[in-house]
């Protein structure tokens, strides 16, 4: 696994993530709703999370293609659960409770889905490249 490579780009995602959270709430949800957000927010993160997933995998080809893209997904998506709570918690001060409530997929809440993107999208890219 390229571990600086992997660490830029989350981090590139992390910095992307307070922009577009910026927009939804302070562009989409004020016109389309407060949900119409959320579900913005998700979608365009998803959509980073692929492209910096194909950045990656353009990088990693080769035969060891498929345990860097697994090492990658699992480095994001540990890193991003960790921010969330540390940082969305101590940082920007969103109680325990709303930070749990954007996991209940149930309710609508697509966070989980971004999470899986996290997860997923490096090694599908990397199938995708390598194929």
């Amino acid at each position: 696994m390229n571990l600086g490579l992997a660490l830029v780009l989350w981090f590139a995602a992390v910095v992307i993530a307070i922009g577009n959270g910026f927009v939804g709430n302070l562009v989409v949800a004020p016109r389309l709703g407060q949900y119409s957000g959320h579900v913005y927010k998700s979608l365009v993160m998803i959509a980073v999370v692929f492209v910096l997933a194909w950045i990656y995998a353009s990088q990693t080809q080769g035969t060891a293609w498929l345990a860097a893209a697994v090492g990658a997904g699992l480095l994001w998506f540990f890193l991003t659960i960790g921010f969330e709570f540390i940082c969305g918690h101590f940082i920007f001060g969103h109680s325990w409770e709303a930070l749990f409530a954007d996991y209940r997929i149930w309710q609508g809440r697509l966070w989980l889905l971004v999470l899986l993107s996290d997860l997923v999208a490096p090694p599908i890219m990397g199938w995708i490249l390598n194929r």
